[in-house]
């Protein structure tokens, strides 16, 4: 465990990945709607990453309640700009990446039920840029699950916004 998130903020904090380009940190907000196995649950995030003009980092904390469970993650998530030169003069910046973390999942009427793993998945979507300090994000993620019990896949449709500093 302690691997995995050393590893995430190595490559977060990584400047390799963006060379020689200007580099923006963001911190951001996140919604979901959530299906965990067959129930749809909302999902709420923070977000904190970093951006260049065609890759973007970042690792998320997300929290969602459904019933007697309670669904914690820590996700990174690293996309990349799709068709960069089409919609290089357009505010809307379409993208895809991969997505890896750790979840948690705990059910409060099972007394111990405690469920820990992976979650490994792709994502797209696309960014509008509202100005040089903010953009919203409409994206999907498609998450399978690793040594979970219970839930096999996760999938995300959200809603973020992310401010520039």
């Amino acid at each position: 465990m302690k691997k995995i998130i050393l590893l995430f903020l190595s490559i977060i904090f990584s400047s390799s990945l963006f060379a020689n380009e200007q580099l923006y940190s963001f911190i951001g907000i996140q919604t979901s709607a959530s299906k965990f196995d067959n129930s749809y649950t909302p999902t709420i995030a923070i977000k904190y990453g970093k951006q260049s003009k065609d890759i973007r980092t970042s690792i998320a904390y997300s929290y969602a309640n459904k019933s007697s469970n309670r669904f914690q993650s820590l996700i990174m998530q690293v996309d990349s700009g799709i068709l960069s030169q089409t919609f290089k003069d357009i505010a809307f910046k379409p993208y895809l990446g991969l997505s890896l973390g750790v979840i948690q999942q705990k059910n409060k009427k099972l007394l111990g039920y405690d469920d820990k793993g992976f979650v490994y998945g792709i994502n797209t979507g696309f960014s509008y840029v509202i100005n040089n300090d903010m953009d919203f994000d409409l994206g999907y993620r498609f998450l399978k699950t690793s040594k979970m019990k219970e839930l096999e896949q996760i999938n995300d449709l959200s809603l973020s916004l992310h401010y520039f500093y």
